[in-house]
């Protein structure tokens, strides 16, 4: 049965970064729990649905160029660790290689963690500067480690 729920959350993560690249906020909405948590690669982070999702609207209005490409993909309970590469109009974010951590919860995406090369914005401080809070606690610095 793990095998069957490591192929249903790789397809929830596959749905999840299709509606980011598509820049639709409203179906990223519908894949995340109430309070998903989303983490940027400084460990900051920003929890409650409504509050991430509306700071992906500003991104996405404010980037348009904005989008990831996942070359991997892995599955372990209950993460999908997924590799690739984000692409940005903002030179801050440019073309870097990255990483991101989907933890499932059920058929949604409860937490998103990324990864990215270099010295990536901080975007949980730039898309919700009062409610961004350190996450270091339940965050690794790198992926794959605890």
């Amino acid at each position: 049965m793990l095998w069957n729920r490591g192929r249903k959350c790789k397809a929830l993560a596959a749905r999840f970064v299709a509606a980011i690249n598509a820049h639709d906020a409203h179906a990223m909405g519908a894949l995340v729990t109430d309070d998903f948590t989303y983490i940027d690669s400084w460990r900051e982070g920003v929890t409650g649905r409504e509050l991430v999702i509306a700071g992906c609207r500003a991104l996405f209005a404010a980037d348009p160029g904005f989008h990831i490409e996942v070359e991997s993909s892995s599955f372990s309970d209950p993460y999908v660790l997924m590799r690739g590469w984000v692409s940005s109009d903002n030179p801050a974010i440019g073309r870097r290689r990255a990483v991101w951590r989907a933890r499932c919860e059920g058929m949604q995406i409860g937490e998103w963690q990324s990864w990215a090369d270099g010295s990536p914005p901080a975007l949980s401080r730039a898309l919700a500067p009062d409610k961004a809070i350190d996450m270091s606690h339940r965050a690794p610095k790198r992926p794959g480690t605890p």
